[in-house]
């Protein structure tokens, strides 16, 4: 079997299970980092499930997967939203590294043509990533609050680009090798940002 398919699979099976127990969570205690988890773990699983279908019906890959694209940016999107709602309240500033960062993989990405032809989805993407980077690295260095999801999201980030570009030198899919390799590391950092949150928001953190 194209090995393609059987990671896509394990994606889609690994984000519908995190989707539930994310919203497991927000029942819990109700504060709202869960429902946004929920929406950016089923925005990846939705696009990824797209692709999947695609191309188990028609045997090929999509080669304008506008659907997977819009899904996997909103993903990133709600990831974004995350971070502003889990830091309200803590000063942001100007930056040196934090901005060295953020530019640097927003270069990157343009550089690696990371949604090919489509220059508006390349565009959301680049902002989105360079912001989130940005976020991330500034509350690792600076933050006073636990920082154990802002080291997932910017694994996240990071393996998300490296993914793209691994794409650029891998082009047999029935085999296992390093870009499936990146894509299941990619889906287990995306899924442990629910203990990670767990392990940040307190019980009575109700927002």
């Amino acid at each position: 079997m194209n090995f393609e398919i059987i990671d896509n699979i394990f994606q889609v099976i690994v984000f519908s299970l995190i989707v539930v127990a994310d919203i497991v969570c927000w029942f819990l205690h109700k504060n709202r980092l869960y429902i946004i988890l929920a929406l950016a773990h089923s925005c990846f699983m939705m696009g990824t499930l797209y692709f999947v279908l695609y191309l188990v019906i028609r045997g090929k890959v999509p080669q304008f997967f506008y659907v997977s694209e819009i899904s996997w940016i909103a993903s990133y999107l709600f990831l974004h939203s995350y971070q502003i709602v889990g830091y309200k309240g803590q000063r942001m500033k100007i930056s040196v590294i934090p901005l060295i960062c953020g530019i640097g993989v927003a270069i990157i990405s343009i550089w690696s043509g990371i949604f090919g032809p489509a220059i508006l989805s390349t565009g959301v993407f680049t902002l989105a990533a360079g912001a989130i980077v940005y976020i991330s690295v500034f509350q690792i260095l600076y933050g006073d609050a636990p920082y154990k999801s802002s080291i997932c999201i910017l694994l996240c980030i990071i393996l998300q680009v490296s993914l793209y570009i691994s794409s650029s030198f891998f082009h047999d899919y029935t085999r296992f090798n390093l870009y499936f390799c990146i894509d299941i590391v990619l889906t287990i950092s995306m899924a442990m940002l629910l203990p990670c949150t767990f392990m940040e928001v307190g019980k009575d953190d109700v927002h």
